[in-house]
């Protein structure tokens, strides 16, 4: 099987389910999840008007598309994810959204994926998935964002951030545990639990996927980059009025808007 093809899915799979357990994994390891979605959602609704076209990086599932397509009911939204199983998920779940959707095969890796975009955008935004690039492809997609965003337009991405300074790190990730215990009792997967056991219930092999998918991925930024690092990038890339528009400990959502 082709894993650089969107799949279907097997007779009587059960997506909802899997849609559930991929949300009761990102409650529990994401401290105050929905303050980020309701702070991006706030952001494009303040400086972008209207919001008409909006990309989602690294989709995933599509948890915050489905948040973004029901806060803007006259946007059209995309999607980009170069794991074909997750976009399967995707297409299930924001099905009821009809054309306002499209979802897009694609690795933000290579500069080819805005091509499948109808450019230009208002918003591009991301929610804990960019960590997994390296820094180089980091500012690689930071110059390709600030491409297809209309001039005013707005990128945000909710993701780790870090500190230089070793102390405060780990204090941030201390805390971080600390709140991750106090809102959540739920027993939840980590990634590699979830993946293998989404795999066998697809009847995939998980190797497989990782292969064709992820191919010679060594490790992004997993902890984060300090935050004066992402606005030097984004300022390269053309962003201006770059900031931090959300923070918990060594979670934040920063970005900027297009000159």
């Amino acid at each position: 099987m082709e894993f650089t093809k969107e799949i279907e899915l097997p007779e009587g799979f059960d997506w909802r389910y899997w849609v559930d357990r991929w949300e009761r994994m990102q409650e529990h390891y994401l401290v105050r999840r929905a303050e980020r979605y309701d702070t991006m959602i706030l952001m494009m609704r303040e400086t972008q008007k209207p919001v008409s076209r909006i990309v989602s990086l690294g989709c995933g599932p599509g948890s915050l598309m489905l948040a973004v397509l029901e806060s803007f009911p006259q946007a059209k939204v995309f999607g980009v994810d170069f794991d074909s199983t997750m976009l399967l998920l995707a297409r299930q779940r924001l099905a009821r959204f009809g054309n306002r959707v499209d979802l897009i095969l694609a690795d933000l890796r290579h500069e080819s994926w805005p091509n499948a975009l109808a450019t230009p955008m208002d918003a591009a935004v991301s929610a804990t998935a960019l960590h997994w690039l390296m820094p180089e492809q980091l500012v690689d997609l930071y110059r390709w964002v600030a491409r297809i965003l209309r001039p005013g337009g707005i990128f945000m991405n909710a993701d780790h951030v870090g500190s230089d300074f070793a102390p405060i790190q780990e204090a941030w990730e201390r805390h971080r545990k600390e709140m991750r215990a106090q809102e959540s009792n739920t027993a939840a997967d980590d990634w590699d639990s979830f993946r293998d056991a989404y795999a066998r219930a697809l009847g995939l092999d998980i190797r497989e996927i990782h292969r064709r998918t992820i191919g010679g991925w060594e490790g992004g930024v997993e902890e984060g980059l300090p935050l004066a690092w992402h606005f030097d990038g984004l300022r390269e890339s053309g962003f201006r009025s770059v900031d931090c528009f959300w923070r918990c400990d060594c979670d934040a959502i920063y970005g900027g808007i297009v000159g």
